[in-house]
Formats: C-alpha cells, sequence, structure tokens
C-alpha cells in the first residue's frame, strides 16, 4: 500500500499525547503480553495475528496477545467486562480499539468520553500500561457517523495526553489512505477489509516503537495449536430437544452422519472467512451437513494418561459435552474468537468421548492445563 511508510511515524509522532514515542525498534513499554480490548474489528483478530507475523519475518520479539473482542460491544460494555476478560489475564499492555458501535447507537462525545475515561483509570488503578487506538472509519452510508467520530478521536487524544499513553492513530492513517483512493472496508461500510487491517497493523506496529517493521503484504496464517481434527457431524433432527446426559451419551454416528477433518481442505472466497478456516475453525458445517438450526458433533480426544486439560471453544459452539458431562453452554456473550471461555476437564488415559451441539461454524482446541 503505497501510504504506509511515506504516513508511519510522522503521524505517530504528530499527533496529540504521542510525545516521547520510542526510536525505532525500542519499544517504550513492555509488550510481554498484550491484551486487545475491541469491538468485532477485534474479535476477528486481523490485525494482531498481522502484528505477530510482522513481528516474527523481522526477527523482533513476538508477545502473547490476546484477544478480548467482542463482536458489537461499545465503552459501556467494555468497562463493564474489564475484569474477566483483561485483568485476568495479567497483562503487562491493554490495546484499546472503541467507538465505531458507539457512533452509530447514538453515545454522545461526552458520554463516550467519560467511558473510556474510566476504561483508563481502572487499568492506571491495576498498574497496566494502554495503547489507545483512535477508531476506524466508517464508508458513505455512514456519512453522518464518521463525522462525528472526529470528537470520539479527540477524546482519545485528550485522554493519552493526559495520562501519558501511546496512541496508534488509526482514524488518521486510515482517512489519508481513503483520501489517496485506497478501499478499506467491507461492503457494509463498517467493517474493515484486508487493505484496512493492514493499515490498522502499522498504527499498531508504529504506536508499540516499530515504526521500522514492514507490515505484512500476504498474511501467514497457522492452524491454532491443539484443535480436535477429526469429527463426525450431523443436522439435528427436526423437532428433537438439546442434548442431555442420556442423548449426549447416546449419540451413535451411522453412515448418515458426515465426516469433517479440520483445517477444511476447500478454500473458502471471503477472505476473513477463508483466513478462520485456515486457522482450525469449522466454517461450512451447513455446506457438508444441510441447512439447520443446530448441529451435533462428535469427537474423540485420546490421551495416553490421565490428565487435566483446558478446552478453548469459538465461534458458534454451544455446548460441550464430556463422557456424557455437560462442561461447557455459551451464553452468547463471549464473542467469536478461540478462547473466549476456557474449560478445564479431566481425560482419561485412552480415548475420551466429547460431543458437541453448535450452529454452523465452530472451534474447538485442547491444551495442558
Amino acid at each position: 500500500m503505497n501510504v504506509f511508510r511515506t504516513l508511519g511515524l510522522c503521524l505517530v509522532l504528530a499527533a496529540a499525547g504521542c510525545a516521547g514515542a520510542a526510536p525505532a525498534g525500542r519499544p517504550a513499554v513492555n509488550h510481554e503480553r498484550i491484551v486487545f480490548l475491541g469491538d468485532s474489528i477485534t474479535d476477528g483478530f486481523t490485525y494482531p495475528l498481522l502484528v505477530r507475523q510482522a513481528l516474527a519475518e523481522a526477527g523482533r520479539p513476538v508477545p502473547v496477545l490476546i484477544n478480548a473482542g467482542i463482536g458489537g460491544d461499545t465503552a459501556e460494555g467494555m468497562l463493564a467486562r474489564l475484569e474477566r476478560d483483561v485483568l485476568a489475564h495479567r497483562p503487562t499492555l491493554v490495546s484499546m480499539s472503541v467507538g465505531v458501535n458507539d457512533v452509530l447507537r447514538g453515545v454522545t462525545a461526552p458520554q463516550y468520553e467519560a467511558r473510556v475515561a474510566a476504561i483508563a483509570a481502572r487499568m492506571r488503578a491495576a498498574g497496566v500500561p494502554m495503547l489507545v487506538m483512535t477508531t476506524t472509519v466508517l464508508g458513505p452510508t455512514h456519512a453522518e457517523a464518521d463525522a462525528r467520530l472526529a470528537a470520539y478521536n479527540g477524546a482519545l487524544r485528550r485522554l493519552a495526553a493526559r495520562h501519558g499513553r501511546r496512541v496508534a492513530e488509526v482514524n488518521r492513517l486510515m482517512a489519508r489512505a481513503r483520501e489517496a483512493g485506497e478501499d478499506l472496508l467491507e461492503a457494509d461500510d463498517v467493517h474493515i477489509n484486508f487493505a484496512g487491517y493492514r493499515v490498522i497493523t502499522q498504527a499498531v506496529l508504529d504506536a508499540l516503537g516499530y515504526p521500522d517493521v514492514p507490515v505484512p503484504v500476504r498474511q501467514k496464517v497457522e492452524v491454532e495449536p491443539g484443535i480436535i481434527r477429526e469429527w463426525r457431524v450431523r443436522a439435528a433432527p427436526d423437532g428433537s430437544p438439546p442434548l442431555d446426559a442420556a442423548r449426549a451419551a447416546a449419540l451413535a454416528p451411522d453412515d448418515t452422519w458426515h465426516a469433517l477433518t479440520l483445517p477444511e481442505p476447500q478454500p473458502i472466497a471471503h477472505w476473513w472467512q477463508d483466513q478462520e478456516r485456515r486457522r482450525g475453525f469449522a466454517m461450512s458445517v451447513d455446506r457438508l451437513a444441510g441447512p439447520a438450526k443446530t448441529y451435533q458433533a462428535v469427537a474423540a480426544i485420546d490421551s495416553p494418561t490421565a490428565r487435566r486439560v483446558v478446552l478453548r471453544p469459538g465461534a458458534d459452539l454451544r455446548t460441550i459435552w464430556l463422557g456424557g458431562v455437560c462442561i461447557y453452554r455459551n451464553d452468547g456473550l463471549r464473542g467469536w474468537h478461540p478462547g473466549r471461555e476456557t474449560v478445564t476437564a479431566d481425560l482419561k488415559a485412552g480415548p475420551n468421548a466429547v460431543a458437541i451441539e453448535t450452529g454452523p461454524q465452530f472451534f474447538l482446541s485442547v491444551a495442558p492445563e
């Protein structure tokens, strides 16, 4: 993208609240464990993945990156879940991206400023540094809301200046790229396409103290560790009740069930859906098993010994049954990303039967405790 390095550090240094930005390649804060707090633009995790790829390819230290995004969330919602979704991970840095849902819901600039200030105050009380991301842009169908984001971004820059926080100048870089003719948004004029995520990645790298690290041109996606690869799947029979212990234990796949191997081998046309496919999400259960409100799937976890593990659900996974016992129910309020919640479970030596109920897309991985 031709605007990247010509806009980079000069905009970050010029932004209000960015005084004292670190020289190239010299991080100003502890990047060891970064929690990304945000809405769907964060929940999909593209820009943190690109940040990680950029640092790895440049031979720089790669931090642990933790997703704390929930689609549709606002500053008020993020404030309410800081303990659960942010501080519980013991971050050394919190990156905050918030504002688009607030402006689309008519939150006033003073209300927004008070809520982001409360988030910053809680982080300050916990002794956790923050990186403040200005908002993404909105497209022509949301032109009035896009104009009102100027007041939001002014509030974010004042907040950063007042408390000595770093600013990732997402909005300025996206606005300049848009002026240069770049297409940065999906068709809904809200969500970000891959080109837009590259601009966000540049802003974050600059603010982290890595203005000399190139933004990847192509994304390299790795399978998430510990995914359960082999499943048998079916559409839940019409009118069938949700699983209980007896029904879960009685599930016995026959030739009407469909084999599902993850990662799915067939690429998906939309770039973000394909990103998630490549990470090990089941993205096409409905195409495999036919349309349905709910799907059932079974698998086995082979364990060499009796041990305790952590399960990481994601996407539209609704329940997990292990050995006929329900160990997880999705309350629908935690986001899409893997590990939106963690579930501790005890495996026996040998095969352990797993059953799930899900929508057409799910994720599940297993890791040592």
